[in-house]
């Protein structure tokens, strides 16, 4: 465990301790402390760089089933009890719910790939000249590249959560994020405009030339549109349009908390096939190096993989505490949030398979199609209209 875990471990214990003083009959701390060094493009121009630093516990109180929460990012004696206070007496004036409580803890086990010593210390200077390079990267394919925005971030966070059932844990991670988005312009022809974003858990993984490019290739493709014409027929997506369109509406009518709220037409189908055989989507958020992977969740449950779905059909549905209770099922370690805000159900790696046909052997086979690069609108995720 680090130095920095250690220490968010012990504010997590004071704080159970002070809310046990001030009337809570059960608490939890989650604290955390990010440093993020970034730097931005802005039209065309090197915008400039910043390092911010931001610490911060998140208190869930519990007063019978009644719940309160606070956050502070203070932790002198005076800022610690002031939020327990509010949180407790939130507590008091909310109505209870059976729902309400905490997990008991279950075993885990560490993931790896999460902490890069190169990028934890990798200096701002440095965070600039890969912005830089991005951006050049991105121009380099044709000067017609205009780049509203650029930008590249280096991220070092700890995470402790602390519960009066008996969870307490501690975890450390780095990240590297960066991202394109602009459009090409000739004289007094602007295109369409696209947007390109990536991460990696390891500086030596933070690689942006290939992506530039695409992203460079993909904004002059789109100069010079043609007339369209009326089609019916078959369709094929990108995967960031099959995302959008698609996987976030299935995300939503997985959350155990909306199937339970008979908001999900696919309540009451675990076990029958729902889509395409072959199909098939995991959440894994136990993944080796996945940027969205962890030892635990928001409450402090462990990170596994789960099957969503395989070879078409509906396998699992995401709960966090609360929605397990609901729907009198178990957790499974899909509770997201950060110290400003209580759990909630979402998803960590999303992994899609059951398909083997390149790129290159899909529009073959689309023929005279319709080929849908990206994807600019709304969902609805009842209907599935969109």
């Amino acid at each position: 465990m680090t130095t920095a875990g250690a220490h968010l471990l012990e504010l997590c214990d004071d704080v159970l301790a002070r809310a046990a003083t001030a009337g809570a009959t059960a608490c939890e701390a989650f604290a955390e402390y990010v440093k993020e060094t970034s730097a931005s493009v802005e039209q065309n121009e090197l915008k400039g760089a910043s390092s911010a630093e931001h610490e911060a516990v998140g208190i869930r109180v519990f007063v019978g089933d009644r719940l309160g929460f606070a956050y502070v990012n203070r932790f002198d004696d005076e800022s610690l009890d002031d939020a327990i206070k509010d949180a407790v007496a939130i507590a008091k004036a909310s109505p209870g719910d059976p729902a309400n409580g905490l997990l008991e803890p279950l075993p885990g086990k560490a993931v790896k790939g999460l902490w890069d010593d190169a990028l934890a210390t990798l200096p701002p200077e440095a965070v600039v000249e890969r912005t830089v390079a991005l951006f050049e990267q991105a121009r380099r394919v044709d000067k017609r590249v205009s780049v509203d925005n650029a930008s590249f971030s280096a991220t070092l966070a700890h995470s402790a959560v602390v519960s009066t059932a008996g969870v307490r844990a501690a975890a450390s991670e780095t990240a590297a994020s960066w991202g394109l988005f602009g459009m090409a312009v000739d004289g007094d022809e602007v295109g369409s405009f696209d947007a390109y974003s990536e991460g990696a858990r390891l500086l030596k993984d933070a690689r942006t030339d290939e992506g530039a490019r695409r992203f460079g290739e993909t904004v002059m493709s789109l100069l010079k549109p043609r007339p369209g014409r009326s089609y019916q027929g078959k369709v094929l997506f990108s995967h960031e349009a099959f995302c959008e369109i698609f996987l976030d509406t299935l995300f939503e009518s997985i959350d155990g908390d909306v199937v339970h709220k008979g908001k999900s037409r696919l309540k009451g189908k675990l076990g029958e096939r729902v889509a395409s055989p072959g199909f098939l989507v995991v959440d894994d958020g136990a993944k080796h190096g996945g940027l969205a992977s962890g030892a635990f969740d928001r409450e402090g449950m462990p990170h596994r993989r789960t099957v969503v779905m395989g070879d078409g059909v509906l396998h699992a549905f995401l709960y966090d505490g609360k929605a397990a209770r609901r729907a009198k099922a178990r957790p499974t370690g899909h509770a997201l949030g950060s110290a400003r805000n209580l759990p909630s159900v979402g998803t960590t790696n999303v992994e899609v398979g059951g398909g083997s046909a390149s790129n290159d052997d899909l529009l073959c086979d689309l023929g005279d199609g319709l080929w849908v690069g990206r994807f600019s609108g709304n969902v609805d995720a009842v209907s599935g209209d969109f």
